[in-house]
């Protein structure tokens, strides 16, 4: 990938200062804090209703092709749950994992609306996933796996937790591609710039710590491909394209 031979002078403007802040948040960082209490705004004005949410959808089509009936499902930081539109059945049982118990709120109220029945709460610490092993048919991840810090413990947690033979479904924006890094430099990074007062250069850097690259290599040395899509192209570059999509079966 192309940030591996950038000047540094450019990488930090589209993937963060990394050398000065690192991958580590701290969380009583005044521009953290700033951050933190902003995003609510961030989010309903940069990814919902606009371009932000057509690149989400993009990694969101992917459950079309999963047959969830008779399974037990699982999802990490499920949100609104706004992929539930391409599903074409339903899952026995579901159970939605988040670290805020008012996100998990606003998650189950959505598959109550859509009327479904058996669902699980369970509210983790980020880094353990509080279910049994062996336990799960589906794991679910959207817009996730780029946020976690120790991602080779967090991926271990999900193949101790997922059946032999379960799979991972998600995507992942194509964080550390010169497109990704060119759409946030014109859009959201603008955006902060012009309407808050905290280093975005800094938050970019511990928001997402992981780009896509190491994300796939992870999955791969723990589970096996067997679907994934580049979107919006099907060309598989990553610096061409802006959402990584994913099947992983739970096989290795």
């Amino acid at each position: 990938m192309i940030y591996k031979y950038s000047p540094y002078f450019i990488f930090k403007r589209l993937w963060g200062d990394r050398e000065q802040y690192g991958l580590i948040k701290d969380v009583k960082d005044i521009d953290f804090i700033k951050w933190l209490s902003v995003y609510h705004k961030f989010y309903m004005e940069t990814q919902k209703g606009s371009l932000g949410e057509w690149v989400n959808h993009l990694g969101y089509k992917v459950t079309s092709s999963i047959d969830f009936s008779g399974r037990t499902v699982a999802e990490l930081g499920p949100g609104v749950i706004e992929h539930l539109q391409y599903h074409s059945s339903r899952p026995d049982k579901y159970i939605l994992i988040d670290i805020d118990q008012e996100f998990l709120k606003k998650s189950k109220k959505v598959l109550v609306d859509h009327d479904y029945e058996n669902i699980d709460v369970v509210n983790t610490d980020g880094n353990i996933i509080e279910l049994d092993d062996d336990s799960i048919d589906i794991m679910l991840t959207f817009n996730q796996l780029e946020h976690v810090t120790d991602l080779e413990h967090y991926v271990k947690e999900i193949k101790r937790v997922l059946k032999p033979d379960g799979i991972l479904v998600g995507s992942v924006p194509c964080e550390g591609g010169v497109a990704w890094g060119m759409g946030r430099f014109l859009t959201t990074r603008r955006y902060c710039k012009e309407n808050f007062d905290f280093n975005f250069d800094k938050i970019i850097c511990w928001e997402h710590p992981n780009f896509v690259d190491h994300i796939r290599s992870i999955l791969g040395n723990n589970f096996v491909a067997i679907q994934e899509k580049f979107s919006p192209f099907i060309v598989p570059v990553m610096d061409i394209n802006l959402v990584y999509s994913f099947v992983y079966e739970n096989k290795k």
